[in-house]
């Protein structure tokens, strides 16, 4: 496992530092670089205590339920020039549970680290680099790189790398390439979760006015398990989609075609669909809504596809000068596809949240939050819920 991660961080910072480039997506829900404004150098420490309580419908997993103490230190700065913008965010912080985990250590680390940059080589040439790397213990929806069930700590990350090309004041072309990958460090995880995958994609697009834009794309990805033989697998994307943006502040991206699906179990071709809405109102109201339906590589174990629907939003709202209001809504429909004497097995995951914050001083806030998750499985070994309360101060300068 450890000659995994060495191999998942040299590919991704290599690709991530020795490439100028940001701002292209390739999956519309990872992490985007946003180069709207400046933002000044800001530093923040923040202190949280909380409740989590984890409880698993049956016997064979392990619960678990306790008070926790959370501390982390973050940074954040984005240059907004018309000529090479960049943005980057740090988060360092830890968790411990005074409660015994188990088959884990009490305590467990975060470190987030997300990169962008784009640069105008001339009127008609861009190139840009979006790198997101995070080493955390909590599953993650949204991303659908993640196991669903809480597996301990694990390093994510994705770089994704493209050139764009004005041929015309109408016609541009985009090339780009995506490496992201997995790596748990708990052995029994890890034997079926590890992998890497490289995607490589070809974008025609074509502008009907100053605010739609029309979209024809091809792409080809290729997954390698680290540990686990006999599921490597490859897709082909044939898709078409439109972009348009409303206002200045309220943008969409839609794509949708086929995906072709191989791999040494099975052949299968279905619908494969993106879209993500961004809407924001004077620095008061930002709403964001992502939508992802296509083949997954996370848990296939011992069956051979794993076809998801995952979509989320996220609503934050300032409701005056010091208080300010927040929700997020991410649900995930999977369909496992057996072999043999594996039986085929739907699921059905949420993750609701919610919390207020409130302004004390300039440079000092408090906060609240609540999580509530559910997976409901024709498996009832992996069904569960999860609840967690917590509160929390950050001092920023």
């Amino acid at each position: 496992m450890r000659a995994f991660t060495f191999h998942l961080v040299a590919a991704l910072t290599i690709i991530g530092w020795s490439t100028a480039g940001a701002q292209g997506l390739t999956a519309i829900q990872n992490y985007s670089g946003d180069f709207e404004e400046d933002s000044p150098l800001r530093f923040s420490i923040t202190s949280r205590g909380g409740y989590d309580h984890l409880d698993y419908s049956q016997s064979g997993l392990d619960s678990f339920e306790s008070y926790y103490a959370q501390g982390g230190v973050g940074l954040t700065y984005t240059e907004a020039d018309r000529t090479t913008p960049w943005s980057v965010a740090l988060d360092l912080g830890a968790i411990h549970y005074f409660d015994s985990i188990p088959r884990y250590d009490d305590s467990f680390y975060n470190a987030r680290v997300a990169f962008n940059i784009a640069h105008q080589l001339s009127e008609r040439l861009k190139v840009s680099d979006n790198f997101y790397l995070t080493y955390e213990a909590q599953p993650n929806l949204a991303l659908g790189g993640t196991t669903t069930l809480f597996n301990g700590q694990y390093l994510y990350g994705f770089n994704n790398f493209n050139v764009s090309y004005a041929w015309s004041q109408r016609f541009s072309t985009t090339t780009s390439y995506t490496v992201d990958g997995i790596s748990y460090e708990d052995d029994i995880v890890s034997q079926s979760e590890d992998r890497l995958s490289h995607l490589v994609a070809q974008q025609f697009s074509y502008a009907l006015t100053k605010r739609t834009s029309l979209t024809a794309e091809y792409r080809y990805r290729h997954t390698t398990f680290a540990n686990a033989t006999g599921r490597d697998f490859q897709s082909h994307f044939a898709l078409a989609g439109v972009d348009h943006a409303w206002s200045q502040r309220f943008t969409g991206s839609f794509r949708a075609g086929a995906e072709f699906y191989r791999s040494s179990r099975v052949n299968n071709t279905a619908p494969y669909a993106e879209m993500a809405l961004n809407y924001s109102i004077a620095r008061k109201t930002q709403a964001r809504w992502f939508g992802a339906l296509g083949f997954d590589g996370a848990e296939l174990s011992a069956y051979d596809s794993r076809y998801s629907l995952r979509t989320g939003v996220n609503v934050h709202h300032q409701l005056n000068k010091r208080v300010g209001l927040h929700a997020g809504a991410q649900y995930a429909y999977s369909d496992f596809d057996g072999s043999g004497t594996v039986a085929d097995v739907t699921e059905h995951s949420l993750l609701l949240s919610a919390g207020v914050s409130y302004q004390i001083l300039e440079n000092l806030s408090l906060d609240a939050s609540y999580n509530y998750s559910i997976l409901q499985s024709d498996d009832s070994s992996r069904e569960f819920q999860r609840n967690n309360i917590s509160l929390g101060v950050t001092a920023s300068f």
